[in-house]
């Protein structure tokens, strides 16, 4: 990025945007809204008004680019930003919050009864031998995880070799 950047004279804020929104998490991203959202989010903090120190990332005036002198005083300010930040953090509305933690609680009630042992089954197993066999059965069917270090020596992450570098993050994640 560095060398990317040392080749403008003025930072092109515009490449920038479009190389972190299309490129580098395009990829990834399959639904044209969501693709969306990632552009219009990267221009909060892909931009020139970024150096003024009024500039804030969020409404609320809590994120916002310190003027630090030194690395202790990043580390201060980074300390005191919440541990579990709200949907504001990340450019988005707070209901954001509300509508993820429905979806969470919906998921781990699904959870919960799904394992829940039939009434009337007369097959004589505990809730604990229910579980067991779940827990084999899930356990059976997943893949075993990838060699990292295999992957990573066939296809090493060079500057010319940016597949590679997308293959290594991927194994990493899955």
């Amino acid at each position: 990025l560095k060398l990317f950047l040392n080749e403008y004279e003025h930072i092109p804020y515009k490449v920038l945007n479009y190389l972190g929104a299309e490129i580098n998490y395009g990829g990834r991203v399959t639904d044209d809204k969501d693709g969306r959202l990632i552009g219009t989010i990267l221009q909060t903090y892909i931009t020139p008004q970024v150096f003024t120190d009024s500039y804030k990332f969020s409404d609320s005036g809590m994120y916002y680019a310190p003027v630090c002198e030194d690395q202790k005083s990043f580390l201060d300010y980074i300390r005191q930003l919440p541990l579990n930040p709200s949907p504001e953090a990340f450019g988005l509305h707070g209901n954001a919050e509300i509508i993820t933690q429905q979806t969470e609680t919906r998921e781990l009630l699904e959870s919960i009864l799904s394992v829940q042992p039939r009434t009337g089954s007369n097959t004589g197993k505990s809730r604990e031998e229910v579980i067991g066999i779940m827990a084999d059965s899930i356990s059976a069917k997943t893949p075993e995880p990838f060699d990292l270090d295999l992957v990573q020596q066939k296809y090493p992450t060079m500057y010319t070799e940016s597949m590679n570098t997308v293959l290594v993050q991927e194994v990493i994640r899955f």
